[in-house]
Formats: structure tokens, sequence, C-alpha cells
């Protein structure tokens, strides 16, 4: 059973994805989207969990993975969260996700970097 906090969706999700990469799957926007997804969780999951004195409802209900990392990097600088790289991935939340001017078909090499970006959160978040 999954419990009820961002840390634990974003383990199960990550979880999911790797379960999924391993079958060789090369949908590579959705895989894109999944790698934004379980960086965002890890990302709130992690603000929510330094913050409990604070009022952090803001950065939880929006999508600007860029955001909460300044907000974290402020808190702790030894993070050293690649806000540029995760401006990047936010970008995938929507452009590879539904029809209009800015859908994006996302290639192999993107998806790597996505991957990365979320992988090295990660581990700077962990750490």
């Amino acid at each position: 059973m999954i419990k009820n906090s961002y840390i634990d969706i974003a383990e199960n999700d990550l979880a999911y994805l790797e379960s999924v990469l391993a079958t060789g799957n090369t949908f590579y926007n959705q895989l894109a989207v999944q790698c934004q997804q379980v960086t965002e969780k890890f990302l709130k999951g992690y603000l929510d969990k330094w913050m409990v004195n604070q009022d952090v409802s803001g950065f939880l209900r929006g999508h600007n993975l860029k955001k909460i990392a300044s907000k974290l990097n402020h808190m702790n600088p030894k993070l050293q969260l690649d806000t540029i790289g995760l401006a990047y991935l936010t970008d995938f939340y929507f452009d590879a996700r539904y029809p209009g001017d800015d859908f994006y078909t996302v290639s192999k090499e993107e998806f790597e970097k996505c991957l990365s970006i979320m992988y090295d959160t990660i581990r700077k978040l962990k750490a």
C-alpha cells in the first residue's frame, strides 16, 4: 500500500517508471512526463517535510520545478539543485501531454536528459 505523502507517492512513481523502462518502452513523451512527475513529487515532498511551520501551499499547488527548487536551494545552499535543468523538465508537464501550438514530440536524447535531471535531483535531495 502506498502511503499518503509526496515522497511515498514519488517513490512509487519512480518504481513504476523504472519497471516500464526495463521493458524497453520507447514512448518518450509519456516517459518524459513521468520523469517530470516523479521529480515534482520529490521536490514537493522535501519542501513539505522541511518547511512544516511555513505555508508552502502555493508551491504545492503549482508545477514550476524551478520555483520549488529555488526555494529549496535558498533554504539549503548545499543542495545546488539544477534550476535550469528543472525549468527544462517543467515544460514537459504540458507540452508532451496535450495537443496545441506547444505540443512537442520528445526524442530519445531529450528523454535521456529528462531522466538524468530527475536522478540528479533525487540524489541531491536524499543526500
